[in-house]
């Protein structure tokens, strides 16, 4: 069942990125037309001496950036092109008329490109800085699928979590402090199915980077469920987990969801004072439906500071 359920993934995710092409050809009337801008926000481009990768970064600045004198809470958002319209739309709808939340930056963390060339460079890119270790049937599953598509001979990486990590420590968060006034003690990963597990990762190899962990849908499956060392090498070795963690899953997505509960059972048991746990299974939602859900409910449990409460 595991495999199949991986394969249904992978096949969304790529037939997804490969079917504009198309569309260019028979309406090219969209041409003749401006294209749509999202308020407030502004592309830029970061190149990683330590990935050896161009990075664009999608950012979007609160109302009142402009306004005042102040520094703001930062959402660093991983998968942008699904969902930085998502996350950026909801926060607007939360701080505007009222405030359920505090106005926020966001930063999503993307690859570049145009049309096709843009999807081929976030699978392979997310493929590689997304994944802690190497896994030759992931590689050999994507390579086959895009030779299958009409695009051979592309060549693709996995485990690149560390060098990825080190270059949000040492180069992006860098350069968005030196160019926006960001508050360093509000910072929030964002991150679904591989994302998810990249925020896992993280939270257990270098947890104080970040005090906030949106974690949605994570494929703790990957490599042999090599998450579960990771936490258990963690629990060896520290005493206290100083974070505030929004776990999910659907219900549907059965490996998924049973992972997202043993994950929630076990950082339980280890008793950390300093962490803020909340895990919810969306009913009747699978791997795809329920992202828009978590992302929401993420957003204000972690950001309402009612919440707390």
């Amino acid at each position: 069942m595991r495999s199949s359920m991986i394969g249904i993934g992978i096949t969304i995710l790529v037939c997804g990125l490969f079917t504009t092409q198309g569309f260019s050809q028979t309406e090219k009337s969209v041409l003749d037309f401006q294209e749509v801008v999202l308020e407030g926000t502004e592309v830029r481009t970061l190149h990683s001496s330590i990935v050896g990768q161009e990075y664009e970064l999608m950012i979007s600045l609160p109302r009142s950036y402009h306004q005042k004198d102040t520094v703001y809470p930062v959402i660093f958002l991983l998968d942008p092109y699904r969902s930085f319209s998502v996350v950026k739309g909801y926060t607007d709808l939360l701080t505007f008329p009222y405030s359920y939340i505090p106005e926020v930056v966001i930063v999503g963390v993307g690859y570049g490109g145009k049309g096709q060339k843009a999807g081929l460079n976030w699978v392979l890119g997310r493929t590689r800085d997304l994944t802690p270790v190497k896994h030759l049937a992931t590689e050999e599953s994507y390579e086959k699928r895009l030779s299958g598509m009409g695009i051979p001979n592309v060549k693709v990486h996995t485990g690149g979590s560390n060098l990825f990590l080190e270059f949000i420590e040492k180069e992006l968060f860098p350069f968005m402090e030196s160019n926006y006034r960001i508050d360093k003690k509000e910072r929030m990963l964002s991150g679904y199915s591989y994302g998810g597990l990249f925020a896992l990762y993280t939270l257990f190899h270098r947890p104080g980077l970040f005090s906030k962990y949106f974690i949605g849908s994570p494929s703790i499956h990957y490599k042999d469920e090599i998450t579960f060392k990771y936490e258990s090498e963690y629990a060896k070795n520290h005493s206290d987990l100083r974070a505030k963690v929004f776990i999910s899953a659907g219900e549907l997505e059965k490996i998924t969801s049973d992972n997202v509960i043993k994950i929630d059972i076990l950082l339980r048991s280890r008793g950390y004072k300093n962490l803020t746990l909340e895990t919810v299974v969306f009913d009747n939602e699978d791997h795809v439906t329920c992202m828009p859900a978590a992302i929401g409910r993420a957003i204000v449990r972690l950001l309402n500071k009612e919440a707390d409460k």
